[in-house]
């Protein structure tokens, strides 16, 4: 029913968002289409690459930013919104007087080899640390959840113990304390979950000199990005960073609604993250105008997503080399991320289409 828009691997996808970026050049609009060279392939030995399109004046000084992808597998359904939305510029017009910028899957490694990190075990969405931040540390309570999370062991296909282990260890450690410390991001394993890198990785590094260009013009900046795995079945939560005032989350919640959650472990299914893509934003361009949201789209329940991570890693780093895009760890983790259900990729095109629109209208509005 969403095969249009829904690709079943990397290559595809990258294919179907060039072929709508050159649809809208072709009927006149102005396009900019641009591939991010990455010195890493796929699979099938393809050379990857981020793939980027700006609809619109590149000087122009409303932008909105659309990011998908920074989590490998999780990109397949962001690019299917990315690309539900081009097809509907095509169809109609881009909204008039504003920059839209797409950049198609920040880790297309992690994409196309159906993980969620990068080639390096590096999860990128914890590689924006400010520049004068070390890459080094990790969240209290890590130490304690880390045998749970990263066994030193290939994953059996089925396990008994660890959804009667985890609970034990909520039960003991409380959920909010458990969440918060294997989920906020860790700098001193290299081979664990949740590893943030040892230095800014190239695929952030080229996206940020692509997106300096569009910033020294543009004087407010919506940035979303998409994500999907926390919350509940096929509803979205709109995710902003924290330390966000009262007055300003009244305001995103008077124009977004009340799906507005803060980052923060004690709101719903949020939790604090170190090193994330829209704080590296902010703290780069400090003086800019922003309003950062990440859409997440819920799937399964936590102990199941933190189960397919927990497998999937594991057998990254302790199975059969020669067997790694294949197994079923990495097809489990892809069903988890990227259900194949009708009313949750229905609801995941249409949320995320009103998202967009919501944002063209602040930035029309010069909220």
């Amino acid at each position: 029913m969403w095969e249009d828009v829904f690709s079943n691997d990397w290559v595809a996808a990258s294919q179907r968002f060039n072929h709508y970026a050159e649809k809208l050049s072709e009927a006149g609009h102005e396009v900019i289409l641009k591939r991010l060279p990455l010195d890493i392939k796929g699979p099938v030995e393809e050379q990857l690459g981020i793939d980027t399109c700006i609809i619109g004046d590149p000087k122009g000084k409303k932008l909105l930013l659309s990011t998908s992808g920074i989590h490998g597998v999780e990109g397949y359904p962001g690019s299917a919104i990315q690309l539900h939305i081009m097809r509907d510029i095509l169809e109609n017009k881009p909204p008039e007087g504003v920059t839209v910028g797409f950049v198609h899957s920040l880790n297309p490694w992690g994409m196309a080899w159906l993980r969620r990190v990068n080639e390096n075990n590096a999860d990128l969405n914890r590689n924006f640390l400010p520049p004068d931040e070390n890459y080094e540390g990790e969240p209290e309570g890590y130490s304690i959840v880390n045998p749970l999370i990263n066994p030193k062991l290939p994953p059996e296909e089925k396990e008994k113990w660890f959804f009667l282990r985890a609970l034990s260890h909520v039960l003991k450690h409380g959920w909010t304390k458990t969440k918060q410390s294997i989920a906020e991001g860790q700098y001193t394993r290299p081979e664990a979950m949740q590893y943030g890198g040892s230095e800014l990785q190239q695929g952030p590094q080229k996206f940020l000199e692509w997106l300096q260009p569009l910033l020294e013009s543009a004087t407010q900046v919506v940035a979303i990005d998409l994500h999907t795995g926390l919350g509940k079945f096929g509803q979205d939560t709109l995710l902003v960073n924290p330390g966000m005032g009262e007055k300003k989350i009244t305001a995103m919640r008077n124009r977004y609604g009340k799906r507005i959650c803060p980052l923060d472990a004690s709101a719903g299914v949020a939790y604090r993250t170190r090193g994330d893509l829209h704080q590296g934003l902010m703290g780069r361009w400090s003086d800019m105008d922003w309003t950062c949201i990440t859409q997440e789209f819920g799937t399964y329940k936590p102990f199941k997503v933190l189960n397919s991570l927990r497998r999937e890693n594991s057998w990254s780093q302790y199975g059969d080399v020669d067997d790694m895009y294949g197994h079923w760890s990495r097809r489990n983790l892809l069903r988890v991320f990227n259900p194949k259900n009708d009313d949750w990729r229905g609801m995941l095109l249409k949320r995320g289409r009103i998202l967009f629109e919501q944002a063209v209208a602040q930035l029309q509005d010069g909220d």
